[in-house]
């Protein structure tokens, strides 16, 4: 019983049987493109998703066919208002500087439907 149960969660944890096709896109925040970020598709009843890095912009990830909620990462050092101070001590800190409307919260959507995807997102602050 043990087996079957261990087997069966590999199974899920691959995405074993699941076709994916090929995206591959840009990815701008008020024009510019993102330097460093994620980018996921979660896609309705699909066993796994897609997950990929952003740099300079570009990424490329092997999602499943279907309608997906895209989510969009990327967060930067900023210095801290005078007179405060971060966790650490320091004046700087690492935040998301995307909009939670692309991440948390997001509205983005894509429908995978072949190989050979391209996807851009032009994000903006407002």
């Amino acid at each position: 019983m043990r087996f079957v149960f261990l087997s069966l969660i590999l199974l899920v944890a691959c995405g074993c049987g699941v076709k994916t096709h090929e995206i591959a896109g840009t990815v701008k925040f008020d024009g510019e493109p993102i330097p460093e970020g994620q980018i996921s598709f979660v896609v309705e009843g699909a066993p796994v998703g897609g997950n990929a890095v952003i740099t300079n912009g570009k990424y490329s990830a092997s999602v499943p066919a279907g309608k997906a909620k895209v989510q969009i990462n990327a967060s930067k050092l900023e210095k801290l208002p005078p007179g405060e101070k971060g966790m650490d001590g320091k004046t700087e800190e690492v935040r998301q500087y995307i909009p939670a409307k692309y991440n948390t919260k997001s509205e983005l959507t894509a429908d995978i439907t072949g190989p050979n995807n391209a996807l851009d997102f032009d994000l903006k602050s407002k």
